[in-house]
């Protein structure tokens, strides 16, 4: 008997040690708890794991090491508390998480007589989906900043200037943000486009892009146009009632142009909905949210009608947290051979015909002051392409429709240096010179001055290289 007892003991410390071996050499943490959550096994990698020595956890309870922050969270006391198996994600004293799954072991009456927890460490793949994420995030904010500027730089925008490059970077800048938007610039510089393209270079894009042109819609009207109105508020009022701008733009854009138009009594209802982002409709009680982003747009001094009393201060301010002054077409000349070439093509396509700008043609129309701007320009286009029969359309077709010396003209109410009145006259007939007589020896003999004189004023007020520049773009 007593053979047969040293032999089972034998086998059983065999047995054991074969197990400890297996729980020692596997990737996994494993650990064996009885029914009181006190550990009797645990595999050498818990140490690592646990950052705990293995004698230690060895006769430890489970709820003492999770209450000492051994681990957040011990799946074996879980195991114990809700009588099923368990998985969870636990962080360890050494730094680690783990992803424990713990098993519990039922007598034949349904009590917990052992838990077996198999853990595998999932610390580095934290790392790299963390790592992954912020990858994730660079690509996602690269790829917005990429379909933003090719956005910018589509074939419907056409530009070259300086001036238009800031104002565009901006845009770039500007078109995620909440902050109102305040467009500034004279009638025809295409206000009504940079609105359009911040909308659609902004996270609204997908959402309405609303318009309303103050100036244009009877004041009468303009109220139930922005706020809507509800069934019987006024004479005529549609039965169901009707919705405004304003809901209609959802989270989208409303852009509301020639802002400097707006009645006073309303204005003071635009800066309650900049305040509180609500609106009431005409004849209501009940407040509306809104959240769609106001620009607004003008061609008139703002701060000139604040002054005069015709537009509110604190309006005013409100809207003009983003101003983006566009310049006139005169004041980026460098932009008119893009445009009229832009246009040119619009205007071939819409009639059928295969028109031609040639220099003298695009030199001619850089001299003109388009005090109608942007829309002056693509009109002077159409007029061209539809009138003139021959297929290169020169200097003396434009000249037949525009006045091009009106260039040297002072605008009645334009009061400029007197200095820079003679200089813009002397680029003016030294430009035309050099274009008619080619050499600095015939341009001086036509302007009755010496060729050293032509030559230094060229030089200063970059004559020559204007000229070749600009046949360079022509062509």
């Amino acid at each position: 008997m007593g053979n047969v007892e040293k032999h089972d003991i034998e086998y059983y410390k065999q047995a054991y040690e074969e197990l400890k071996l297996i729980m020692d050499l596997s990737f996994d943490q494993i650990t064996i708890a009885d029914g009181n959550g006190i550990f009797t096994k645990v595999s050498k990698s818990c140490e690592v794991s646990f950052g705990i020595r293995e004698k230690d956890l060895i006769g430890e309870s489970a709820f003492k090491l999770e209450k000492d922050g051994v681990f957040d969270t011990s799946v074996t006391a879980e195991v114990l508390r809700k009588g099923k198996k368990m998985t969870i994600i636990q962080k360890t004293a050494a730094n680690k998480k783990l992803m424990v799954t713990g098993i519990p072991i039922f007598d034949d009456e349904r009590n917990i007589i052992k838990i077996i927890n198999i853990s595998k460490d999932v610390t580095q793949n934290e790392k790299l989906n963390e790592e992954l994420e912020e990858v994730r995030n660079e690509l996602q904010w690269f790829h917005k900043e990429l379909n933003k500027r090719q956005g910018l730089y589509k074939e419907d925008i056409i530009y070259k200037s300086k001036e238009m490059n800031k104002i565009m970077e901006m845009i770039t800048h500007i078109s995620d943000l909440e902050a109102t938007v305040l467009l500034l610039g004279e009638t025809g510089v295409g206000k009504g486009f940079i609105a359009k393209r911040i909308h659609e270079n902004s996270i609204r894009k997908n959402q309405p892009f609303v318009k309303i042109n103050c100036g244009a819609i009877p004041k009468n009207l303009l109220e139930s146009e922005l706020f809507g109105y509800e069934k019987g508020a006024f004479t005529g009022a549609g039965k169901s009632g009707k919705k405004g701008l304003f809901e209609l733009a959802r989270e989208g854009t409303i852009f509301l142009d020639e802002i400097g138009d707006m009645p006073l009594n309303l204005q003071v209802k635009i800066l309650h909905v900049l305040d509180t982002k609500q609106i009431f409709r005409v004849g209501g009680e009940k407040p509306i949210e809104v959240s769609g982003r106001i620009i607004a747009a003008t061609n008139k001094n703002l701060e000139k009608l604040v002054n005069e009393g015709q537009f509110r201060e604190d309006l005013y301010y409100r809207l003009n947290v983003i101003p983006i002054k566009i310049p006139s077409l005169r004041e980026r000349k460098d932009d008119i051979p893009f445009m009229a070439k832009k246009f040119l093509a619009k205007f071939n396509k819409k009639y059928g015909t295969s028109k031609e700008l040639d220099q003298s043609g695009f030199y001619a129309l850089t001299k003109y002051n388009y005090p109608g701007n942007i829309r002056e320009l693509q009109n002077i286009i159409e007029r061209l392409v539809i009138s003139v029969q021959n297929e290169k359309i020169e200097d003396s077709d434009i000249f037949s429709i525009i006045d091009i010396n009106s260039t040297l003209k002072i605008n009645d109410d334009e009061i400029i240096p007197i200095k820079e009145a003679v200089r813009n006259l002397e680029k003016d007939l030294l430009t035309k010179a050099f274009k008619k007589f080619k050499t600095t020896r015939r341009v001086a003999e036509a302007l009755k001055i010496d060729q050293s004189t032509v030559v230094k004023k060229s030089k200063k007020l970059k004559i020559k290289n204007w000229w070749i520049k600009s046949s360079k773009i022509w062509n």
